[in-house]
């Protein structure tokens, strides 16, 4: 009896495993089937060299008008890991000056990507409205279905973000908050 029941556990534990990982695209997260988490703290810089754009709404012959397009991103975030600095990044497509309640504000309309240590990523547009008096910020990044690469293929969702100038005067912080769902 003893040497039948350990023949079972020992064609047991070699049997395969059909709910577990079939390849490196078909992560435990996709089996879930429902939204996961996601959360993400990143800090911006302007790309020097890319190029200027003019903030809608503001005087085209004043140098001040004008912000580089594009961001540099780092950071860390959930099923990422720390984000790849020479590869994540906002691009502003569109910025507009207006406004609200006797405060100045901007509208950000942009897009970007986000990669991991890894090289997985995915690839978002995202729209925020921003004081021009203190720098901070809030909106909400959409993930571009299909964008996803490695683990993120797949992926769609929608992440609240707010942030503002960083303590260092040079760049932007973010606190990202959403969910990723995989179809």
């Amino acid at each position: 009896m003893y040497l039948f029941v350990v023949a079972i556990l020992v064609i047991a534990g070699c049997a395969k495993d059909e709910t577990l990982f079939e390849n490196q695209d078909n992560l435990e997260l996709k089996k879930a089937k429902v939204p996961i988490p996601f959360k993400a703290d990143t800090y911006a810089v302007s790309d020097m060299n890319s190029d200027l754009i003019l903030v809608e709404g503001l005087d085209p012959d004043d140098p001040a008008s004008y912000f580089h397009s594009r961001l540099l991103c780092s950071g860390t975030g959930t099923h990422i890991g720390k984000i790849n600095p020479e590869k994540s990044f906002y691009t502003n497509e569109k910025l507009v000056f207006f406004m609200e309640n006797g405060q100045p504000f901007t509208l950000n309309i942009g897009s970007g990507i986000i990669v991991g240590a890894n090289g997985d990523g995915i690839e978002f547009t995202f729209e925020s409205k921003q004081s021009v008096i203190d720098g901070s910020f809030a909106g909400t990044i959409t993930i571009i279905p299909g964008s996803g690469t490695g683990k993120f293929k797949g992926a769609t969702g929608t992440i609240n973000n707010v942030g503002g100038w960083h303590e260092d005067g040079i760049g932007l912080w973010s606190k990202n908050e959403g969910y990723l769902v995989f179809e």
